[in-house]
């Protein structure tokens, strides 16, 4: 396999599985507690989610363009994507604030972070 489709694998793997971890995970809370939960979940996971797979999309365009992605651009990437993850989670406080879920929002924002290291275990090759 090349090193472009290898990186195609396991970015679109580590976005799937980031997603799959907060819808499950969202629904799951939404069933136990209710619908403040699950959407402050769902919510919480996805300001992490939306602008990682845009980073991702971002990257894996320019590295077909290129050839390769920079170290600079990787950081400057990453540097964006913070900026706009944290607006977003900015954004999913006001808009949820009367039936915000801190917990649930903050376990969505975990999740999501932590779910990318799935990818690592799922696309590992022997």
């Amino acid at each position: 396999m090349s090193q472009q489709n290898s990186w195609g694998a396991t970015v679109g793997t580590a976005i799937a599985l980031q997603w799959i971890v907060i819808l499950v995970f969202a629904g799951a809370v939404w069933l136990i507690s209710g619908d403040a939960g699950g959407r402050s979940l769902f919510f919480g996971g996805a300001a992490v989610a939306v602008p990682n797979a845009v980073l991702a999309l971002w990257l894996t365009l320019r590295a077909r363009r290129a050839g390769s992605v920079g170290a600079t651009a990787m950081m400057m990437g990453e540097i964006i994507k913070l900026g706009f993850t944290l607006a977003a989670i900015v954004m999913v406080v006001q808009q949820l604030k009367p039936g915000l879920s801190w917990l649930a929002m903050l376990a969505g924002v975990v999740l999501a972070l932590k779910a990318q290291w799935l990818a690592l275990w799922v696309t590992r090759r022997y």
